[in-house]
């Protein structure tokens, strides 16, 4: 693996770099001296997200990416066509200028926006590329995350991992000691060596330890299917991993509370009901909406503090409370996309310091959502399986190559 990555967030939207200095090559221009400080974002764009939308996410006034936007489109005609994860890069200055921008619909392009003492200059970067598989595997020691980069996966990687799992598995409250996990993904690469996009998960496994006296486990897999530029998960039977909603709204976090019907309260010194769940995290931590739905309420609500509420259809509802800041483009009666940002964390209303208060209702009651068993999900069709069993034999020859080396790198035996 190359050991330039970059890391995206907890369920999150984009990640933020500070960079000491940039070096600056054409497109057609000159040599720019770099700023003596930038920042570069990078993620992929969400289902319906624009442009603007992004750019305004950065806090880049418009002023300062109008520009940027006519000249990727002499380049890229299909700007308007952007598909949720689609790549992008931006590098800006201290003062918000757009230094760099780039674009990558597939793997094999990228559009670049660069500036230069002539104005800003665009071109179009075609990549040959060799595709590689790797696979690691390992033993959980104290937790998915710490274990998984001590065996040398990037954290982005770790993230993906968890988020293919996460209808199948919670990774705070299940994992034990003794566990083990195995993940294979690709990578593609120039003929110079550099990586050119982020790894993307082929096949995942998951041993959880039942009883370890008697011997017992329960194993997840995970099978990647190609769609449309991207990959969907199955189980080896075809059943899809999705399901209508995600088990948690944020990831590696602690319970601080649990859903319960008599709860002392740490401000109010007194026993009432708790009809929610606690995730203590660090203020500013993501919380992604757990399923589709529409925004019916954001703003303050007296002990709630910051809350958000969401509709999911006409049984389900979802309370976010105690957040520290609302999501991008969170207002009443907008439509939200499962695992979308809708968020922070924080401390306001009635709360002895920062975590979520995350709280569900089934037909007009709160319910606890950690015992609820998730809506059954699609299976592939026929013709699909075709496409799939190859795919599936080669992935299981990979776990079984991990299962004798621990990990291993090689050209793509598979396409």
């Amino acid at each position: 693996m190359s050991s330039s990555k970059y890391i995206k967030p907890l369920s999150a939207s984009f990640t933020l770099f500070f960079l000491s200095a940039l070096i600056l090559t054409g497109c057609g221009g000159k040599k720019e001296t770099p700023a003596e400080k930038t920042i570069t974002y990078c993620d992929t764009f969400s289902t319906g997200e624009t442009l603007t939308q992004i750019f305004s996410r950065c806090n880049i006034p418009p002023n300062n990416y109008f520009s940027v936007i006519e000249k990727l489109k002499s380049i890229c005609p299909n700007v308007k066509k952007i598909k949720a994860g689609d790549y992008y890069e931006i590098t800006v200055s201290t003062n918000n200028i757009i230094i760099n921008f780039s674009y990558s619909p597939v793997v094999e392009k990228k559009y670049v926006v660069k500036l230069s003492t002539s104005g800003y200059n665009a071109c179009e970067i075609k990549y040959k590329m060799t595709r590689k598989i790797f696979g690691y595997s390992g033993v959980i020691k104290d937790n998915l995350y710490n274990s998984m980069v001590a065996s040398g996966l990037n954290p982005s990687t770790i993230m993906n991992f968890a988020d293919i799992f996460e209808s199948r598995i919670d990774f705070l409250t299940d994992p034990r000691e003794g566990d083990r996990f195995y993940v294979v993904f690709e990578q593609y690469f120039t003929e110079q060596g550099q990586e050119v996009a982020r790894e993307r998960i082929l096949a995942g496994k998951y041993v959880l330890t039942l009883n370890r006296i008697k011997n017992t486990s329960q194993t997840f897999i995970a099978f990647a299917f190609p769609r449309d530029n991207s990959y969907d998960y199955y189980e080896p039977s075809g059943e899809s991993l999705q399901t209508q909603f995600l088990k948690a709204p944020l990831h590696f976090r602690r319970i601080s509370s649990y859903f319960s019907n008599r709860r002392y309260h740490p401000i109010l010194r007194y026993f009432r009901p708790h009809h929610g769940i606690d995730y203590a995290a660090p203020t500013g931590t993501p919380v992604s909406t757990i399923g589709d739905g529409k925004v019916v309420f954001v703003g303050r609500n007296r002990e709630y503090g910051k809350q958000v509420k969401i509709r999911h259809n006409s049984s389900y509802e979802s309370w976010y409370a105690h957040l520290s800041k609302y999501g991008s483009a969170i207002r009443a009666n907008s439509y939200v996309k499962k695992g979308q940002i809708i968020g922070y964390v924080g401390s306001t209303g009635l709360a002895t310091g920062p975590h979520l208060d995350f709280r569900f209702k089934k037909k007009g009651s709160f319910v606890n959502f950690l015992a609820m068993r998730m809506p059954p999900s699609k299976k592939l069709n026929k013709e699909e399986m075709k496409i799939f069993l190859p795919l599936k034999k080669e992935y299981y020859r990979c776990f079984a190559e991990l299962k004798v080396k621990g990990k291993f790198k090689k050209d793509a035996p598979f396409d």
